[in-house]
């Protein structure tokens, strides 16, 4: 199994949003931003589907990457942030390739106990990919790049 995790793009500052934090919606930068990276990485993303967090920003950056990427997406609740539980999260991912669009510290976390190890911090629009079995300790990391690395290598 391939597993890309994406975290979200820019996203509006938390000080600057007075709505919920799950509306809160990238910038127009991390929009451009998210594309930018997604097109840089598209020969690197192998995958059946995108699943993504239902928060905002998160949704958002999953519909940029599977225009470019040309994958279809499907929101799942158990990758928002606030009931994320790494092994459990582990449990649900379903057979084959997968992108999965989330937020930070989860998707670090979750990065970290797929290779048996601590969390991973993932920047915005960041990706890490893993392969092997998605199970604790299973998966080795193949790559963890951060956007200015995939834009600068672009």
């Amino acid at each position: 199994m391939r597993l890309t995790l994406l975290r979200h793009g820019l996203a509006v500052d938390r000080e600057d949003w007075t709505g919920p934090d799950p509306l809160r919606p990238l910038t127009s930068a991390g929009q451009v931003r998210t594309r930018d990276v997604c097109r840089a990485l598209r020969r690197l993303i192998r995958a059946e589907r995108i699943l993504h967090s239902p928060w905002l920003r998160a949704a958002q950056t999953a519909e940029i990457a599977a225009r470019v990427w040309d994958l279809p997406t499907e929101e799942v609740p158990w990758l928002a942030g606030e009931l994320f539980a790494p092994v459990a999260t582990i449990a649900k991912l379903p057979p084959g390739d997968l992108v999965l669009v989330g937020h930070e510290p989860d998707l670090g976390a979750l990065c970290g106990a797929l290779m048996g190890a601590g969390p991973v911090a993932l920047k915005k629009a960041g990706v890490a990919i893993l392969e092997g079995k998605p199970h604790p300790g299973g998966m080795v990391l193949t790559a963890l790049l951060s956007p200015k690395v995939v834009l600068g290598i672009h």
